[in-house]
Order: C-alpha cells, then sequence, then structure tokens
C-alpha cells in the first residue's frame, strides 16, 4: 500500500473534486438532438449546468409511473413519445406535473429549472425554442 503525504492527499482531493465539477457540464456538450423516431413526437427535458440547486436531483415520470428523466445538474433527456397528450410527473416536487402535447415528426424543449422563489426549491417546466435550447446546451 502507497502512503501519501498530507499535501499530495490534499491535492489528489482537489483534482478530484474539479474533475467532478466539469463533468456534468461536459455531459451537456452535444453535437446535436436526434430526429424522432418515425410515427413518435419527442420530447427533450433538460437542465443546464447553472450551479443554483445543483446538489438537487428530480426525477420525470410518466402516467405509468415509468421514469423517462433524471434531472441531476446538466441533465439531457431524450424521450420518444407517442403523438397526443402525454402526461408527466416528477414525484418528489409537489404539484409538478401537467400535460404535454406532441405531433408526430415534432420535437419539443422543455427547460427544467428550480424556482428559488419557492423555499422548497420547486422544479418548473418552460418550452423553449430550438434555439434557445441549442444555446443552453452549447449545441452549435
Amino acid at each position: 500500500m502507497t502512503t501519501l503525504s498530507r499535501r499530495q492527499m490534499m491535492t489528489a482531493v482537489v483534482a478530484a473534486t474539479a474533475a467532478a465539477a466539469i463533468v456534468p457540464v461536459a455531459a451537456m456538450a452535444q453535437n446535436s438532438i436526434p430526429d424522432p423516431k418515425a410515427g413518435m413526437g419527442q420530447i427533450v427535458f433538460y437542465r443546464s449546468g447553472s450551479t443554483a440547486g445543483s446538489a438537487v436531483r428530480f426525477t420525470i415520470q410518466d402516467a405509468n409511473g415509468k421514469t423517462v428523466a433524471d434531472l441531476k445538474r446538466g441533465a439531457v433527456n431524450v424521450v420518444d413519445v407517442p403523438p397526443g397528450d402525454n402526461f408527466f410527473r416528477v414525484p418528489e416536487a409537489n404539484n409538478t406535473e401537467g400535460t404535454i402535447k406532441v405531433a408526430a415528426g415534432q420535437t419539443l424543449y422543455i427547460r427544467c429549472y428550480l424556482n428559488a422563489a419557492t423555499f422548497s426549491g420547486k422544479l418548473q417546466f418552460e418550452e423553449v425554442s430550438k434555439e434557445r435550447a441549442y444555446k443552453d446546451l452549447r449545441i452549435k
């Protein structure tokens, strides 16, 4: 077993912490969002790399209770859905639920963020344009 000095141990901890801080932002650096599958619509749930509420994680479930997205800091979740009304809820956030209507071949971009005005940091959804989503996700 190798014995490290206190200085070497602190250097290793700082390096590991810095690497962990970079990973979520790197996960957002994508080239593009794929097209929806034939006959399906698509919803892109994403959360920016903002440090606000970065330790808080949320999951999004469909109407059957199946987890379709995991929203940690910097997450991008592409969900293929059938055309029409699609119900989603966030079990960790009280009263955060809703229906998103999608057409076949359509991609909707949903920015997810924590509302700092609420004490509990309630997760909010906002439909945004492709241009805004690509800017947030650093996609060119």
